[in-house]
Order: C-alpha cells, then sequence, then structure tokens
C-alpha cells in the first residue's frame, strides 16, 4: 500500500473562503481534487486546508478518507450527501472508512487558526467495486480544548462530494452546453454607457472576457448564444466610445480591450464551425434580451416583434458574419401561451425552458431535459429543455477555490447517474444545460475543467445545439406547466412598461414630424428596446436610470421644435390673425401644424393650420386666423401638431383680447346718456308748459262797490283743470 501525507500548520492565511466558515468546529477545505476523470492507474490526490472555527484550542488534528460502500444509483441520494449535517441521524453516506489515510496534521490548532493538509493514494487501493459515481468525504477529527470544554477526540468537521469512477466503458450521454453572452445593456440613446460594467466585462479577468476564453478552449463542446445589442456595443467600442464617469462624460479607455474580444470571439465561432457544413455557429436572441412576456402582458408586443426582427442583421453586422435569429431564452424558464403565440407570429423557432417547465408524465431520470415541441397558433415552437438540477450548479455560488471543486463533483456526479439511469434504447440521450440567467458568471476554473471533463469523461461526448435540433424528439408525454405566480412577479413591473409605453409615445410623435427620421428614431427607438431587456429584472434601479435618461435626451430633441409667440394679440374685431413664429433647431427639416387652444374652449374659435414644413436651423412665422367670443381677455395655448392632428412637444402661451367688445359698450353708454338728456328736456319742457297754462286761469277777480270781493263757488273737480 502506497500512501503518502504532508501536513503543515498555518497561523495566519490572508482570507478564509465563505464556504469554509459554517456550523462545524472544523471547516474543511479543498484546494485540489484530481484527477478530474480517473483511471485505474491513477493516483488520487487531495489537497487542502482545516480550519478551527471555534474560540477553544483543537488538539491533535487529524483527517481520514472515507467513501460509500456502493455507488450511488438515484440523483436523490446525491442531494442527500450534499444536504448532510455534520452528523447524520441516519446512516452517513459517506460508511466506508479509509484506515490508509487517517494521519494527525496538526497537535493543535488554535482559535481562527489553519492547518494545510495533502492526501495521495492510488485508485488501485482504494474500495471501489464497480461503475459509478461513489460519494466522498474528507474527515477533520480532533479534541476541543478550552475553559469550559474537555472533549475526547472526535469528528469535528468534514466536506463531502462525488468521486466518479468508469474504468469500464458505458453508453455514453450527449450534452449540449448552451454558453450565452449577454450583459446589462446600460447604453443611452446617444450610445453613452451609463458605467464601466460593460467595458469592464470584456477586458482581461472581466466576465465576458473570461467566458469566451473558456468557450474557446472547447469551441466545439459548447453553442455560442449572445445578445446583439451586447456584440452592437462592443462594436461601437472599437472605434472609441464614451461613458459616464462621475457625473461627466468622459473618453473611454478599453477600446482595445473590447477588439480583442470581439475578435477572439469571431475565431471561437470559426473553430466551432463543423466540418463539411455551412451553418452559423452563433444563435441570437432577440435584441437586447427584451422580457417578452412582460412586454405581451402590457399589450406593448410590436416592441417584441422588432426586438426579433432587427436582432439578426445587428449581430451579422457586429461580428462579420452570419448568424442564426429565431432563438427566446425564457428568463425564468416558463412561457405562456400567448407569449408563445406571439413569438412564433414575429419568427421565434426555438424557446430555451427550464426543464421543469414541461415535465414528463412518464417520469424517468433524464426525461425532463432536450428537446420538445410546443404547439402554438402559429406553428410549433422547438423548446430546449434545460437540465434544472445541473443548470442551476453553474450559477450555485462559487466564493472560494473548494466551492468551485465540490460544484464541479457535484455537476460530474449528476451526469455520470443521468448515463446510467436514461433508457438506452431512448431515441434521445441527450442532456441540455445552460444557467438559468444568460448574464451569468461562472467560477473560470469549474468551467474549464468542466469542459475539459465532456471530452475526457466516457460518460459524456459533446454536441451542439443545431445536432440537438436536428436529432429526435424524445416521445414522452408531458404536462405543460402554468406560468405561475413566482414567474410572473419577477417580470418587470407593470408601472415601469407605463412609463417605457409613455416614452414611446413621444418618440411616435416626434418621429411623425421629421422629414428624415433616419439616424434619430432609430437611436431612440433601440434605447427603448434597451430599457425593456430583461437584465432589470435583477438592476431595477439602473433600468429606470436608463429610462429617465433616455427620456431626458428625447426631451431635449423635442424641444428644438417650438414656438416663440408670446405676449398679448389684440383683435381690432371680434375675428383676427393670431401671428406664430416656430423654430426648428434641428439638423434636418420638419413638417408640422400648429392650433390655438383656449380655456374656456367656447370663447375661442379657430381651425388648426397644417403642412408647415420648417428647414434645419430656419424660422417660419404663420397667421392663424381665430374669433374671440368676451370681452376679457383670453389666455391661449400655441400648440404644436404632428400630421395627424397629435399634440407635439410644450405649448406656448400668449393672451387673445378683442376691441369689438369696448367700442360697443361705448355705443350703448353714449345712447343711453342721449336717451336721458331727452328724457330730462322733455320734461322739463312739459313743466314750463303746465306752468304757463296755470297761471292764466286764476287771474284775480273784480270787487264790489262796497270793496268786498265773491269768488264763485267750484263747480269742477281738479282734473277738470
Amino acid at each position: 500500500m502506497s500512501v503518502g501525507l504532508a501536513f503543515g500548520l498555518l497561523l495566519a492565511v490572508p482570507s478564509i473562503p465563505a464556504h469554509a466558515v459554517n456550523d462545524a468546529p472544523i471547516g474543511v477545505v479543498l484546494d485540489r481534487l484530481t484527477p478530474v476523470v480517473p483511471a485505474p492507474d491513477d493516483n488520487l490526490r487531495i489537497e487542502g486546508r482545516v480550519v478551527n472555527n471555534t474560540s477553544d484550542v483543537m488538539s491533535e488534528v487529524s483527517i481520514r478518507l472515507r467513501l460509500s460502500s456502493q455507488p450511488i444509483t438515484a440523483r436523490s441520494q446525491i442531494t442527500a450527501v450534499r444536504d448532510a449535517p455534520l452528523d447524520p441521524e441516519g446512516d452517513e453516506p459517506t460508511n466506508a472508512v479509509i484506515d490508509a489515510t487517517l494521519a494527525v496534521i496538526a497537535e493543535s490548532i488554535p482559535p481562527r487558526g489553519q492547518a494545510t493538509f495533502a492526501v495521495r493514494i492510488p485508485f488501485a487501493e482504494l474500495p471501489l467495486a464497480t461503475n459509478g459515481v461513489y460519494a466522498m468525504g474528507v474527515e477533520a477529527i480532533g479534541a476541543r480544548r478550552g475553559a469550559q470544554v474537555d472533549e475526547s477526540e472526535q469528528r469535528q468537521g468534514i466536506v463531502r462530494t462525488f468521486l466518479p469512477w468508469f474504468p469500464d466503458p458505458i453508453e455514453p450521454v450527449q450534452l449540449v452546453w448552451l454558453w450565452p453572452l449577454a450583459d446589462w445593456p446600460a447604453r443611452e440613446a446617444n450610445g453613452v454607457f451609463l458605467d464601466e460594467q460593460t467595458p469592464r466585462a470584456v477586458s482581461d479577468g472581466g466576465r465576458l472576457r473570461t467566458l469566451v476564453d473558456s468557450g474557446s478552449l472547447q469551441p466545439r463542446s459548447v453553442s455560442w448564444i449572445a445578445d446583439p445589442s451586447l456584440l452592437q456595443a462592443v462594436q461601437d467600442m472599437t472605434d472609441g466610445y464614451q461613458v459616464q464617469r462621475g457625473g461627466q462624460v468622459v473618453v473611454g479607455d478599453r477600446s482595445g480591450e473590447a477588439q480583442s474580444w470581439l475578435q477572439s470571439l469571431r475565431t471561437a465561432l470559426e473553430q466551432s464551425q463543423l466540418p463539411a457544413t455551412s451553418t452559423p455557429t452563433l444563435r441570437v436572441l432577440p435584441y437586447a434580451d427584451v422580457d417578452a412576456v412582460a412586454l405581451n402582458r402590457a399589450g406593448m408586443t410590436t416592441d417584441v416583434v422588432r426586438a426579433i426582427t432587427q436582432a439578426e442583421p445587428i449581430a451579422a453586422a457586429a461580428v462579420g458574419q452570419q448568424v442564426l435569429g429565431g432563438t427566446y431564452w425564457a428568463p425564468f424558464g416558463r412561457l405562456d401561451g400567448g407569449t408563445g403565440d406571439l413569438l412564433a407570429s414575429a419568427g421565434v423557432r426555438t424557446v430555451i425552458l427550464s426543464g421543469r417547465a414541461l415535465r414528463a408524465k412518464d417520469a424517468y431520470a433524464g426525461a425532463n431535459t432536450g428537446r420538445a415541441v410546443i404547439n402554438t397558433s402559429f406553428g410549433a415552437l422547438q423548446a430546449v429543455l434545460r437540465e434544472p438540477r445541473m443548470s442551476a450548479l453553474l450559477t450555485e455560488p462559487q466564493l472560494g477555490r473548494s466551492d468551485a471543486i465540490v460544484v464541479r463533483q457535484a455537476f460530474l456526479a449528476e451526469s455520470a447517474v443521468l448515463a446510467g439511469t436514461i433508457p438506452a434504447d431512448s431515441p434521445s440521450r441527450a442532456i441540455v444545460v445552460g444557467p438559468d440567467d444568460v448574464r451569468w458568471s461562472p467560477s473560470p476554473s469549474v468551467v474549464n475543467s468542466l469542459l475539459r471533463a465532456t471530452i475526457a469523461a466516457p460518460w459524456l461526448e459533446p454536441l451542439s445545439l443545431s445536432e440537438l435540433l436536428e436529432g429526435p424528439v424524445n416521445p414522452v408525454r408531458r404536462d405543460r406547466g402554468g406560468y405561475g405566480g413566482k414567474a410572473e412577479a419577477a417580470e418587470l413591473p407593470t408601472e415601469y412598461l407605463a412609463d417605457i409605453r409613455s416614452v414611446s409615445q413621444e418618440l411616435a410623435a416626434f418621429t411623425s414630424v421629421l422629414d428624415n427620421p433616419i439616424g434619430v428614431s432609430d437611436a431612440f427607438a433601440s434605447a427603448l428596446l434597451r430599457t425593456e431587456s430583461a437584465a432589470w429584472r435583477s438592476e431595477p434601479q439602473t433600468g429606470r436610470q436608463l429610462l429617465a435618461t433616455v427620456r431626458s435626451q428625447l426631451t431635449e430633441q423635442v424641444d428644438q421644435v417650438r414656438v416663440l409667440s408670446e405676449g398679448t394679440v389684440t383683435f381690432s374685431g371680434e375675428s383676427g390673425r393670431v401671428p406664430i413664429t416656430i423654430e426648428n433647431s434641428l439638423d434636418r427639416s420638419v413638417t408640422v401644424g400648429v392650433q390655438l387652444r383656449a380655456s374656456p374652449s367656447l370663447r375661442l374659435e379657430s381651425e388648426p393650420l397644417t403642412g408647415i414644413t420648417v428647414e434645419p436651423g430656419r424660422k417660419v412665422s404663420v397667421d392663424v386666423e381665430a374669433r374671440v367670443v368676451g370681452s376679457n381677455t383670453l389666455p391661449v395655448r400655441v400648440q404644436l401638431l404632428t400630421p395627424d392632428g397629435s399634440a407635439f412637444g410644450s405649448p406656448a402661451r400668449i393672451e387673445v383680447a378683442s376691441t369689438a367688445y369696448a367700442r360697443a359698450a361705448a355705443w350703448v353708454v353714449a345712447i343711453a346718456f342721449v336717451a336721458i338728456v331727452v328724457f330730462v328736456v322733455v320734461g322739463v319742457a312739459r313743466r314750463i308748459r303746465a306752468a304757463s297754462a296755470g297761471g292764466a286761469s286764476h287771474e284775480p277777480a273784480s270787487t264790489s262797490a262796497g270793496g268786498a270781493s265773491h269768488e264763485p263757488a267750484s263747480t269742477g273737480s281738479a282734473s277738470d283743470e
């Protein structure tokens, strides 16, 4: 028996992987586990560290290897191994102790201290009876010594993983690697990046650079899928670009990195080409990976159609070669019936879903992956079903090398168990693996080793997405699961989409007045599609910032066409002409209308004036006929119109008054004055006549000789005078 074991005590290490800091008194950290795909003549090598997580000293710390006595036969056993606590209540999954590997690695480890270990043993000396996946554990044993604790030597920690062992021939399964390239499309209408995220991602060490480099190592093992807006952005960067930095727009300094990334992708695509075939090796998503389900629910179906239609030409121009359009990656792994109809009508032929969206009724291992068919009102959609468990492993947290090793071994274990359990006579033995989110960030060490294993593992062989779609459909009966409340809750919010729709209406109005909208409308339309990206499900604040910026930029353009009129216009009569001056500061001509609007509207009568063309950088003056009712000054809005009569831009405000009512009032006063004068004169004249008549009828009577006078007796009433 040849067993080697090296060890050393490390009292200070700069950082400890988060995976090692757990509830166990001692965390076991793996730094190396080789070979990934063992052969009978190989040696098993495991290197790592143990970490004292307690505040007490750990003494007589030793390490030993454990294995399961029998290979794993069901995928549920893989879950049980990964979820097992430090000391399971039931059977220990790694029930066979490899005594030859037991050795003390430290007489004592202080609180938060570490010790390294290394195990090396020939596979021939391990109890591996038959082909299969074995559970494996690296166990830490020690005694905890402290003021209140005094324990005997016992298990203080363990890390469990898996050891695939296939020295004998096995019928392989086909593995389809979906390799998506997408980012958060935070670019304004003028092409300025809101932040450094995309420029950093394509630079050395960046997320997207890592994905291209890793995929390039095994170009025929992966199926490339990309967002056209990302390819467009990187292509634009190669000629220089601008980015928001510290509240200022500055010139970006990663154009060289963008050129290198794009060239690396082009080379990888060329190397991915299968011999004697001309099928493009790059498939593209709808532009900006728009959230088609949310847009369909919001009634914004034309945006989905536009994103699908323009995806292929934009991507082809960016990479300089033919691409395949018509692919949609459902962001939550599910698709409702209405959106399926919409996608099919717009030209989508392939949808990528989670295997849970179309569960097999005749369930067996591996049935919920591969290829299926979804019938829609516009033809069949080819459904590519990602294997849920293996796909989830790709984006499982990998905070350190130990996490990466554990995830890698679990992935190999899942695929190996599937290879042993999918019926050999199944029409399709394909497994599709791809991340839940197209903006994934896997560990380079994990994906690189997994891609190598795709070639080396006897139970796996690579299969391209095109080959899968050309192959047979697994005839198992499937239940199309409901879309579900969680999936709906994950969509872009309704109120956010309503804001986008409002800006889209403003853009439509602006485009309609431009005599030549090319170069303006398409830039804003693409920017609005970027605001509709499913990427903003995970970064809603950035999405709203992008939308606010696009709205502001559009408003700035709209304001370049405006009415300059102001002040008060006075009519000499009830009707008159209102002089209006329209200014166009754009670099292209516009055709607009103009209308006067008042409140209350009953006081103003005016027909709109249409077909007014204003050349770039010029002003035009027109007169609008109007009639004002009433004597008070009337506030009036001067509103520009689109050719179809809709309001365009912000209105100018003037006041309109009429002198006709003032003159009419003066004549009324004059006539009243004359009438009063006439009435007074007539009255005075009558009184004079009446007074004159009264004096004549009352002369004094003659006197008698005796001096006494005698007035005659009245013979009538006063009315007789």
